[in-house]
């Protein structure tokens, strides 16, 4: 008969035994045999570490979170003192979603463990998704200042700097992780996307594509690659990525979206609402989707189905989309009649944004309550802040015609072919003003509120000088220096006019002409000027004619003119000039 000492040695050696086979199982990718061993052990010892750790982590690997929770649980409690079970834990926790729980599971295995460079990438990824950010990144900073060869700490540090706009200090993480790594995919595919938020689209191009040829099947690269090439109006080939990113992923929402987008683009609109149609079938929520249909419905004129999209868009995501759904909608519901609703569309948005400026303008335009004397520079230079990548390509569908009818009436009054004036485009835009002047002109200026306006003036490289400022301000600071001052259609941000003309007539030098356009009142309408409910000011012909006499103009002229088109039809408006006195 064997001694009991014997037999619970003869136990413990066969546990040992099963232990290392278990352990071997799993380096070799056997999970299912070390998990069976691992059952076997604690079947005959339920509280043994090493097997309860081991069977905790197969099963957080094999998508088991809720089990794995249990097991690991009862691993911290039976060795608190164990810095890689804390940590194990912590793992399992962020997978069910309970960060917080995950972030002190992480705390603990640093607190027995400062220098573990695993616990510090997994605490960042635990704050990132607090969306405590800087803490995140502090976190991954740490893990790299022990292991600064710790590729996955260099990929998660870029990703939260992505989130944080730091778009440079996110590249370069990913410059580096891709040294370490080069032929690392996902590593290529973030560091394009760092590249083309710093609009270095043809480099972004080159990294997606760089990714692809490692991992051909790569679904995040092939639709970023399709955004980068609708971003350099490669349209065709954008549209080929995403059938091809939805030939391996059928019911992939996003690319069914930007293939809308792409479509929109080539102008095949019936094609592109379908496509948002298959995302929203896919993701019934999917806010961009609403609105980017919504944009197309609209372009389709099927107006009603167009403001019950913007509609869904904002009770899904009312901060989402800046202000352009809100401005979108209320302008498409007074295209529709239903003034009350556009107003309505405001009150949600002001009661949103409070402080907003274009919010603040756009109720006081629908309700026609607290109306401003002029439109603020706030508001102005928000909404051509907004406008200005599509403007020029906008007012030509709408044919724009204020800065020819403007040209033609000032070469009737001045000798515009001589090249030799000093002129100035006020509310000068992205330079379409500045075309016509600039053979007239030894020098030519140009003052906008928006800078995003101004930087496309300044590429077409015509204006001797471009200032970023508030109109009145700068034609009254420059008494007597010009021959000519054209404004094109930005009056219509201002009420009451005495300021801007008197400004104008200061800055002119004798014999000088001022010529500018804005939106007419109704002829039998009493009130000089009137706010509209698209947020413009309109103008009566007599209240021109009596402002440029009295701010000392001559020969002044107030004839009507068709300014463009709008929702269809004509929007007529006056062309005024006058003279400086001899």
């Amino acid at each position: 008969m064997k001694e009991p000492g014997a037999h619970s040695a003869n136990v413990a050696m066969a546990i040992s035994r099963a232990m290392q086979q278990a352990a071997m199982a799993y380096s070799r990718g056997e999970w299912a045999e070390s998990e069976r061993l691992c059952r076997q052990i604690l079947a005959a010892r339920g509280d043994y570490f090493d097997a309860l750790n081991l069977l905790g982590i197969i099963t957080a690997q094999t998508r088991r979170a809720e089990e794995a929770a249990r097991l690991l649980a009862r691993v911290v409690d039976a060795n608190p003192g164990h810095a890689i079970a804390h940590n194990n834990y912590g793992n399992v926790l962020k997978e069910l979603k309970r960060f917080d729980d995950a972030l002190q599971s992480y705390e603990r295995a640093l607190k027995l463990k400062p220098d573990y460079a695993d616990a510090l990438n997994n605490r960042g990824n635990a704050l990132k998704e607090l969306k405590r950010l800087d803490e995140a990144v502090a976190s991954y900073e740490q893990a790299l200042a022990l292991r600064p060869d710790y590729l996955e700490a260099h990929i998660n540090r870029g990703n939260v700097l992505q989130a944080l706009k730091r778009f440079d200090e996110a590249l370069a993480s990913y410059e580096r992780a891709l040294v370490l790594k080069p032929d690392h995919p996902e590593s290529l595919n973030n560091r394009g996307k760092a590249l083309e938020e710093l609009k270095r689209f043809d480099e972004a191009l080159a990294s997606y594509e760089q990714a692809l040829a490692l991992r051909p099947d790569y679904i995040d690269s092939l639709i970023n690659r399709g955004n980068v090439l609708q971003a350099l109006k490669r349209f065709d080939e954008a549209l080929a990525c995403y059938d091809r990113a939805l030939a391996l992923r059928p019911e992939h929402a996003e690319a069914f979206n930007n293939r809308g987008n792409a479509l929109k683009e080539l102008r095949r609109l019936d094609e592109a609402v379908a496509s948002y149609e298959r995302a929203l079938a896919l993701s019934p929520d999917y806010a961009e989707a609403f609105y980017n249909r919504g944009n197309t419905l609209q372009e389709l004129k099927r107006l009603d189905e167009a403001a019950a999209s913007y509609e869904r868009a904002l009770a899904l995501k009312p901060t989402l989309f800046g202000a352009s759904a809100f401005e979108r909608l209320g302008s498409l519901l007074y295209q529709l009649g239903r003034a009350d609703q556009a107003a309505g569309v405001y009150r949600r948005w002001l009661e949103l944004e409070p402080a907003n400026a274009e919010a603040q303008h756009m109720y006081a335009a629908a309700t026609r309550e607290e109306v401003p004397q002029r439109a603020s520079a706030q508001y102005v230079s928000a909404v051509f802040d907004r406008f200005a990548d599509s403007f020029d390509a906008t007012l030509e569908r709408l044919d724009y015609a204020a800065p020819r009818l403007l040209y033609e009436a000032l070469s009737q009054r001045v000798d515009c072919g001589r090249g030799g004036l000093v002129v100035l485009d006020v509310g000068c835009g992205t330079g379409l003003c500045g075309v016509l002047l600039r053979a007239s002109a030894k020098f030519l200026a140009g003052v906008d509120l928006s800078s995003q306006m101004l930087a496309r003036a300044r590429a077409r490289n015509l204006y001797d000088e471009l200032f970023e400022g508030e109109l009145c301000a700068f034609m009254a600071s420059r008494p007597e220096e010009f021959d000519l001052v054209i404004c094109a259609d930005t009056l219509v941000y201002f009420g009451a006019l005495d300021e801007p003309v008197a400004a104008a007539r200061r800055c002119l030098r004798r014999k000088g002409a001022f010529a500018f356009t804005v939106e007419a009142l109704p002829e039998a309408t009493s009130t000089p000027f009137r706010i509209n409910a698209h947020g413009r000011y309109a103008h009566a012909g007599a209240y021109l004619r009596d402002t440029m006499e009295s701010s000392g103009f001559s020969a002044v002229q107030c004839r009507p003119v068709v300014l463009r088109k709008e929702f269809g039809d004509d929007v007529t408006g006056y062309l005024v000039i006058g003279s400086a006195p001899t």
